[in-house]
């Protein structure tokens, strides 16, 4: 069952779900950010206070990202390098942050022909895969929104019920945390997203947190990162192709990467930061992308763009490559046996730039 919004019946599919399972796994997109970390965190603490001694899990495709360490429950994270080899052994799957088997595991078909339940909480406007039960909310900018807005808001039918669950600074912390990083700091909002702001009053106001101070405690960088920044930005290059905005682009080469003994989470960091604050940034120009080598031999991408300009979410989707928001937007590129450099994918996106037409919005 797919839902487009948040409803009673929904979160009795929801429970009944979870109430069956013996053993759940928690997880969510690969490249963790902050919204990632949020919901998997938020969902874990839903589900065991709920169910005090059932088998509830977070396992994660990754290295670990210590910047969110200080969030509660953060070492309850089990990262592993691919979730594929520890699904057999639960009933149900919650995945988080993502509507498409890719973006959780390497082995897509692992979560394909998985015998349990799953369940998706997504805000991703991408067509999902297939789930027992999902919820699947553009309108809303942070699944750490919806997941505060379905189980805990002091809002609608569960509210009036009194069976609302309770919330304290730690939970309104993560929540903060989930919806900070998918706004970027509200920045990202659109007209029709001002609910967010008000969602953001309460979290603030019930628990007292300064918003400052809880951004202080991750917003943290080692050396490492700075060097890979650095190469990020002297790599940095602009682009003029007919029919299409003036483009910036970057890229984080394999050899630089192994030279610095770069790990695959500090080169994600570093392009994460890069794509925040180059891309979008730059007199004159409001589409970007920043490219990324992984140990695995594949690369990523990372995709923004201004109001007006290239849809990076159409252009990840005709690519085949990934997809994401209107304005912000990822991808992968991989192939079988081949060990990819970042600048041969940085070609073969201007290669498809120069074959196709944008979508402009």
């Amino acid at each position: 069952m797919h839902y487009a919004e948040i409803t009673d019946q929904f979160r009795a599919d929801f429970f009944k779900l979870t109430d069956e399972a013996k053993s759940i796994c928690i997880t969510a997109h690969m490249s963790a950010d902050e919204d990632a970390i949020a919901s998997v965190l938020a969902t874990y603490r839903l589900l065991s206070d709920k169910y005090p001694g059932k088998d509830i899990q977070i396992i994660y495709t990754g290295e670990p990202n210590n910047r969110f360490r200080s969030f509660e429950n953060f070492e309850k994270i089990q990262f592993v390098p691919d979730l594929s080899d520890y699904l057999d052994k639960f009933d149900l799957a919650i995945l988080l942050d993502g509507g498409n088997y890719h973006r959780f595991i390497s082995k897509p078909d692992k979560l394909k022909e998985f015998p349990g339940k799953k369940i998706c909480i997504d805000h991703h406007s991408s067509p999902p895969d297939e789930f027992d039960l999902a919820l699947i909310a553009p309108q809303i900018p942070s699944t750490a929104e919806i997941i505060y807005l379905a189980f805990y808001a002091p809002v609608g039918a569960l509210a009036k019920e009194g069976k609302n669950a309770p919330i304290d600074k730690p939970l309104a912390e993560i929540f903060l945390l989930g919806i900070l990083g998918d706004t970027g700091n509200f920045s990202y909002l659109k007209p029709d997203q001002t609910e967010t702001f008000l969602t953001a009053k309460r979290l603030v106001e019930e628990s007292g947190i300064e918003i400052a101070a809880l951004q202080s405690r991750y917003r943290t960088l080692e050396p490492e990162i700075l060097t890979a920044l650095g190469e990020l930005i002297k790599n940095t290059s602009y682009y003029k192709i007919d029919n299409w905005p003036p483009l910036q682009a970057s890229f984080l080469g394999r050899t630089f990467a192994g030279d610095n003994n770069l790990s695959d989470r500090q080169i994600g960091e570093a392009a994460e930061l890069y794509t925040a604050f180059f891309i979008r940034s730059v007199v004159g120009l409001s589409s970007g992308f920043t490219i990324r080598p992984k140990s695995n031999g594949e690369c990523n991408i990372y995709l923004r763009s201004l109001p007006g300009s290239v849809n990076v979410r159409d252009l990840a989707e005709r690519m085949g490559i990934g997809g994401g928001h209107d304005r912000a937007a990822g991808g992968t590129f991989k192939e079988k046996g081949k060990v990819l450099d970042s600048k041969e994918c940085l070609d073969k996106v201007f290669d498809w730039i120069n074959k196709n037409e944008p979508v402009i919005n």
